[in-house]
């Protein structure tokens, strides 16, 4: 039974992990080679009067590189925290930016990421171990695999 609870441990994480990496990835993709920053700026111009254009500027490539460094992190497991920490950031900038546009905005999808982003930095890392970052530990001391668990 304890197998089972651990393998559906591993699986619900790694889940959740390449759910949001891969959003960010595919966020990041879409707004740096698709449309283009030029075309995410213009939602920016909203906030012009706010902030300074430079700002608003180093933000959206903040953003962009973020997501897309973060999110490939995440798919492959490896620098796992760090990348959350990354990925969290720019949510707490969709947040603020989001607001000083519109006092009341729609906040689906930044729940839905923001969830599995604190889900996955409040529960143990331990229980992430399918991950890049575990299989270069076990290369290095061999008892620290699955069955040493």
């Amino acid at each position: 039974m304890a197998d089972k609870t651990q393998w559906n441990r591993w699986l619900a994480l790694l889940g959740i992990r390449l759910i949001v990496g891969l959003l960010s990835a595919q966020l990041a993709i879409h707004k740096i080679f698709i449309e283009g920053l030029d075309a995410q700026m213009r939602w920016f111009e909203v906030l012009d009067a706010w902030l300074p254009w430079w700002l608003l500027w180093a933000t959206n490539i903040y953003a962009a590189a973020v997501e897309l460094c973060g999110g490939a992190l995440l798919v492959v497991g490896f620098k796992r925290d760090w990348a959350l920490w990354a990925i969290l950031s720019v949510l707490v900038i969709v947040c603020f930016g989001h607001g000083l546009e519109a006092a009341v905005w729609d906040i689906q999808q930044l729940v839905f990421r923001l969830a599995m982003v604190v889900t996955l930095l409040i529960l143990p890392a331990e229980w992430d171990w399918l991950r890049l970052d575990n299989l270069a530990a076990m290369r290095r001391t061999p008892s620290s695999g699955p069955e040493a668990r």
